[in-house]
């Protein structure tokens, strides 16, 4: 998306093509969905929520997290950026339509290909490393990072045998938690062990930790005792 320039897709709903829907990142961070239908002059809001909240749940649970702030649903269509900076955090300097060929998907379908469109971009995963190696890969990885839902996550993986991996801490270390000592291991993080290499360790992340790294770097340069700032992810 061009800086200042909010693009919606085109959207096929029930036979009409009045419709319009985007997905764009707020001033803090959030990402949300907006569905609109446009009648000559008039916009209204048909549906809006944040797609990096439940990411674990599924069916309409998954997509009940509404923005608050959001109240206006009817109004004219000139209205409409000054609807989406006041009510729905991000300031634009202009809109367009734009014609999709993903016009006729359905909702599911559209927001997964607009994840996998973002997802070709490339993203980095920083990883600190220590010790021996095995497989070209340090027998000690950690790193700190913010994943999708803007959580920040410490992580710290070792050799174990056999080509495989352990998670050794894995924790959020968010102000709150820090403040009241506590380690919380992500919920969705169900595995132990995992193929020691790039491929296995970026697995791990996306599908466990809600990450979308594309490539994994090593450095040893890097302290992460001394510095909580997260190296890699949603920043």
């Amino acid at each position: 998306m061009k800086r200042g320039i909010l693009k919606f897709d085109t959207c096929i709903m029930d036979g009409h093509a009045d419709t319009f829907r985007t997905i764009f990142k707020t001033q803090h961070g959030r990402v949300l969905y907006l569905l609109l239908e446009i009648n000559g002059s008039d916009c209204t809001i048909l549906d809006c929520f944040y797609i990096d909240r439940n990411q674990n749940k599924a069916g309409e649970e998954r997509y009940n997290c509404k923005p608050s702030k959001l109240q206006t649903f009817q109004f004219k269509a000139e209205k409409l950026l000054s609807v989406v900076e006041k009510e729905l955090d991000k300031k634009y300097y202009s809109v367009e339509f734009v014609p999709s060929e993903q016009d006729e998907l359905s909702m599911e379908e559209y927001l997964q290909w607009k994840v996998e469109d973002e997802r070709k971009k490339y993203s980095f995963l920083v990883m600190v490393g220590d010790g021996e190696s095995y497989g070209g890969l340090p027998v000690r990885l950690r790193t700190r990072l913010k994943n999708r839902l803007h959580r920040s996550v410490y992580i710290e993986l070792k050799y174990y045998k056999e080509g495989k991996g352990v998670v050794h801490q894995c924790y959020y270390y968010d102000r709150r938690y820090r403040r009241q000592d506590v380690k919380v291991t992500p919920p969705q993080l169900v595995s132990c062990f995992f193929p020691y290499s790039h491929q296995g360790i970026l697995n791990l992340l996306n599908q466990e930790i809600c990450c979308d790294f594309t490539h994994m770097v090593v450095t040893n340069e890097i302290d992460v005792d001394s510095n909580m700032t997260p190296l890699c992810g949603a920043l």
